[in-house]
Formats: C-alpha cells, structure tokens, sequence
C-alpha cells in the first residue's frame, strides 16, 4: 500500500472530482476524506486557522471545532470539503444541513491507497 505525506493529492483530488470525496470520520486532530473515484484515502491533520490571514471573519478555533464535532455527530453525510488550497494550507468544510463552512489550517496530510495496487 503506498503512503504519501502531502496535501497535494487531496487537492488533485478535489480539482477533478470533488464530488467523490466523502468525509468518512472526524477525530478530535483532523479529518479522513475518501476518494471513491481514486480509491485512496486522506487522514488530515487540522488546526486552527489564522485569523489574521485574508479569509472572512469566523469563530474562535474551539468553537469551530465543537461546532464540526457536533456537527459530525448529528449528520457526518451532510459534511463535504469546499475548498483545499496547499499554497495556503488551508482545507475548508462545509455541511449542507447547517449552511455553514469552516477553514482549517492543514497540519499534515497522509494519503493511503485504499487497494493493492497503486491507485496513485
């Protein structure tokens, strides 16, 4: 199974078929995305993002990530990833149900192929 540390597969994912990413699970650090199109698999590491970047204002990390957990728990199919930017490191979610997105920084970003060949 290959292993890749880099975001910029979640992000080629994204530009050619950002329908088939499924946020899977999300853990207290981070987020697992499938791809069902590439058959691979990115667990992210997310922290807080920076306020004092070019993004619109939002709440405080904690509270974002209270407000995706809780999210998570009541509807996790409704979650989708809106943006990812590795020039940034920035990875954005969106959840259909409460109309809301959340930016995240993009800590690391380890992707796995889900069979065993190279999917990659």
């Amino acid at each position: 199974m290959s292993t890749f540390l880099s975001p910029a597969f979640l992000q080629q994912c994204f530009a050619m078929h950002r329908h088939d990413l499924v946020v899977k699970r999300v853990t207290p650090s981070g987020v697992v995305v499938t791809c069902k199109a590439c058959k691979i698999r990115h667990a992210v590491r997310l922290g807080r993002w920076d306020s004092t970047e070019t993004e619109p204002a939002s709440p405080p990390a904690s509270e974002r990530a209270v407000e995706l957990t809780a999210c998570a728990m009541a509807h996790l199919a409704a979650l989708a990833v809106q943006t990812v930017d590795v020039q940034r490191d920035c990875l954005e979610l969106a959840c259909r149900q409460c109309r809301s997105t959340q930016p995240f920084r993009i800590h690391e970003c380890v992707t796995r192929s889900l069979t065993g060949g190279s999917a990659l």
